[in-house]
């Protein structure tokens, strides 16, 4: 009888074992998708302050040690030094000017990363001297890293067909 009574009890604690196995795990906190995205407006409009302002390295420190530049038209960029590098060729343009905004976000659900979806305008020189205007788009990628949010990838295209085409 004590033998039944012990295999029963050990029945009743495997069975307790097993249904706590199959529960789902307990609900993560929802992040803050408005706290995460006004950062992260603040960041973008940063990136366009020290683009004004012609601060290569400025522009550079927005970016990952190893984050990927992929512009139209232009020779992708990796790493920060490739990116302030490619940078500086751009903002030696005659006459640039460029603003931006975002208009979409898209953030992970454990908050860490976030795609930026937004528009950009730009005005430049051509060799003659005419002003010359873009309009495109852009997707930026950032990830928090370290307490604050860093590109990882950026890339941008124009709306404007390609001239001949």
């Amino acid at each position: 009888m004590r033998s039944l009574a012990s295999l029963a009890s050990l029945v009743m604690l495997a069975a307790a074992l097993m249904s706590s196995c199959t529960q789902a795990p307990p609900a993560s906190t929802p992040v803050d998708q408005a706290a995460i995205g006004a950062a992260v407006d603040s960041v973008t409009t940063s990136f366009f302050n020290a683009f004004a302002a012609r601060d290569t390295d400025a522009v550079a420190a927005f970016y990952t040690d190893d984050a990927h530049l992929l512009p139209a038209n232009m020779a992708r960029a990796d790493g920060r030094d490739a990116i302030r590098a490619g940078w500086a060729g751009f903002m030696s343009t005659p006459g640039l000017q460029l603003t931006g905004a975002s208009n979409g976000k898209v953030v992970s659900e454990a908050g860490d990363l976030v795609v930026d979806l937004g528009t950009y305008s730009m005005k430049w020189q051509d060799a003659k001297g005419k002003e010359m205007v873009d309009t495109g788009k852009y997707v930026t990628v950032y990830k928090k890293t370290n307490g604050a949010w860093k590109i990882v990838v950026d890339t941008f295209n124009s709306d404007m067909p390609i001239p001949g085409m």
